[in-house]
């Protein structure tokens, strides 16, 4: 894993200053390596010993060409084959990623499987191209300035550079604070764009474009004649995915709850592993809260009995960290607003124990609910507007008698309220807010903020409005939550002082692919939802696994939790409310009024998790972000 950085300019060549500073930006152990020549410069720092085979960086050919790579091939021997490598030699991934743009040019990235962000120099053409995975998980962000194009592993690499302005996107502000799914492109800084996901960026004396070589376009669908087929086709591919992600060298270890997802994952690993054993952590509640919720530690102990080699370790501590206590604390680390969420805190212990275990490599499953075990639920409306009554009608009867629901409530809520036109649900949603705008409902952001940007227009032309259902198809609503960059661009600076690192086979392009290409009938049957997973994983996992329904909670002791941070979070709003910007942005009379009117128990509080346990949070740390931006520190 490394840090890159670089610059390239045609005319003039590269100021030896920005170099420098792009080289000294770079996080990690050891000194900084780089190439260049009168055109580029190309920069890299390792942040972690690769697990296999190591190469030099920059790698160089005999025709003048460089790659730096931050990268993890998940099918290194498919690629040797390909480039005719033959041979018992392991090729570092760096290597690869360097043959094949040397073989395929600017096709190369299509032809690559794994995570990975790289820059290819191609002397003798006078070109760079910046490229980025299928699902954009490793990140990489350029500038194009008149000095010449700039890029980097990190927003703060760039922001060393006084050639980089800091003024910052608004729209994309709001966007943050209202969670709105944001463009891929663009950043929280007007100058700092991010080379897109599963796309590339090409400079040369033509100027410097951007494109997508892989979209949904590409997804070719997936059709068998039976439906075990397409379980045989998926069990295939989850356990390729599992295995090219355990490491060769070093300890691994998998979250477990009770969901499908990670316990398919915990099973798989131990399949795998033969009698090998490996560490398996189980968040829990670690206080009293009013949530019924189901039993995970029975059934995350179910897979732990079927499978001696699970070492599984339950955690049910609450611990109060720094940034949970000044929750604005971390913006000088990141320069990028991260809305420290509940969820982070109460997994982090999980994190703590794994490294104190001496794991190095966890394996999660972020992303099984938009692949493998997508819910799947039809559309209903659509069958009825498309004339197919019968149809309609069969699945909302199913869906209904499974949730244990009347049809008629069931009908009104997924069949009639998806065909109520749009302007009816903006009109009850801000009804039912006393007039204010819908987001403010479950956001700290100001209504007059808003109202400069126009975001209710911008908002109904993108589709992020009452009743917030997408407009998209499914299929694409899943591609770009897959794709969702917000998390990545604060991941790419996490990843400095990250203890363990993090690799999700769901996010396998693989797997992906499949999933997105088959029928969508495979993962909703007869009311039952998630129908792939569970037919999938049934050769792995105990049977009162693939049946449960129910959904776990996440941090539900969100109250106690919360409540202990309450001095915090007053100090916080004080200090936000001295910044004109932050005051500007956030609504500080709002969030003073909240802390004013504490719920008095957990039972109180429980209709408000959504104002109390994420937005007030997320305002702070927004906010905090925004006073620093502005200079202040008291």
């Amino acid at each position: 894993m490394d840090e890159i950085a670089g610059a390239f300019r045609l005319n003039g060549g590269v100021d030896p200053g920005i170099v420098d500073r792009l080289r000294r930006s770079l996080a990690g152990t050891g000194t900084a390596r780089g190439g260049r020549d009168n055109v580029a410069a190309l920069l890299s720092r390792r942040l972690r010993q690769p697990d296999g085979p190591t190469a030099m960086s920059p790698s160089r050919s005999d025709n003048g060409a460089m790659v730096v790579a931050d990268c993890r091939l998940d099918a290194p021997n498919e690629i040797a084959a390909a480039l005719g490598l033959e041979g018992p030699r392991r090729w570092a991934d760096l290597d690869l990623i360097a043959a094949a743009c040397n073989r395929w040019g600017n096709g190369a990235a299509a032809r690559l499987n794994g995570s990975f962000a790289f820059a290819h120099w191609d002397a003798e053409a006078n070109r760079l191209v910046l490229a980025r995975d299928a699902l954009g998980t490793r990140p990489l962000f350029y500038v194009d300035h008149p000095h010449g194009l700039f890029f980097a592993s990190t927003i703060q690499s760039l922001l060393t550079l006084p050639e980089v302005a800091r003024d910052l996107d608004e729209l994309v502000l709001a966007q943050y604070l209202t969670i709105e799914p944001q463009d891929h492109e663009r950043t929280i800084y007007r100058g700092i764009f991010r080379v897109p996901p599963g796309g590339m960026v090409v400079a040369d004396r033509h100027g410097v474009r951007t494109s997508r070589y892989w979209t949904l376009d590409d997804v070719r669908p997936v059709r068998f004649r039976r439906d075990e087929d397409y379980v045989a086709a998926a069990r295939a591919l989850l356990d390729q995915a599992v295995a090219c992600r355990l490491p060769a060298n070093g300890k691994v270890a998998t979250s477990l709850s009770g969901g499908l997802d990670s316990t398919g994952l915990a099973a798989t690993v131990a399949r795998l592993r033969g009698d090998r054993p490996f560490d398996a952590f189980l968040r829990v509640p670690g206080a009293d809260h009013p949530y019924q919720i189901m039993d995970e530690r029975a059934l995350a102990g179910a897979v732990a009995a079927q499978y001696p080699n699970i070492d599984l370790t339950v955690i049910d501590e609450n611990r109060l960290y720094d940034e949970d206590v000044e929750p604005e604390s971390e913006a000088g680390f990141f320069d990028v607003p991260r809305g420290r969420s509940l969820n982070a805190s109460w997994f982090q212990p999980l994190v703590d124990r794994a490294h104190d275990k001496g794991c190095e490599v966890m394996l999660t499953g972020g992303c099984g609910n938009l692949t493998l075990s997508f819910v799947g639920e039809p559309n209903f409306a659509h069958d009825l507007i498309s004339g197919r009554l019968d149809a309609a009608y069969r699945g909302v009867a199913a869906a209904a008698r499974d949730r244990r629901q009347s049809v008629p409530g069931f009908l009104a809520a997924h069949l009639l309220r998806p065909l109520v036109p749009r302007e009816l649900h903006r009109w009850r949603a801000r009804r039912s807010a006393g007039g204010r705008p819908p987001w403010t409902a479950y956001s700290m952001v100001s209504e007059d903020f808003l109202a400069e940007l126009d975001y209710a227009g911008v908002s109904r032309r993108s589709g992020h409005d009452a009743p917030f259902v997408p407009t998209m198809t499914m299929r694409e609503h899943r591609l770009r939550a897959l794709q969702s960059q917000v998390n990545r661009d604060k991941g790419a600076t996490a990843r400095r002082r990250a203890v363990i690192e993090m690799r999700d086979p769901y996010a396998d392009r693989r797997l992906v692919e499949f999933t997105l290409g088959i029928p969508e009938r495979q993962f909703w049957h007869a009311g039952v939802d998630r129908w792939l997973a569970r037919r999938v994983l049934a050769d792995r996992l105990p049977r009162e696994v693939t049946d449960e329904r129910r959904r776990g909670v996440q941090c539900p002791e969100w109250y106690t939790m919360v409540s202990a941070r309450r001095d915090g979070l007053a100090a916080a709003v004080e200090r936000i409310a001295r910044s004109p910007l932050a005051s500007r942005v956030v609504d500080v009379p709002r969030m003073k009024a909240l802390l004013d009117n504490w719920p008095k128990d957990a039972e109180a509080a429980k209709p408000y998790k959504q104002i109390y346990g994420r937005a007030l949070a997320r305002g702070i740390s927004i906010g905090g972000f925004l006073r620093r931006y502005e200079g202040g520190n008291g």
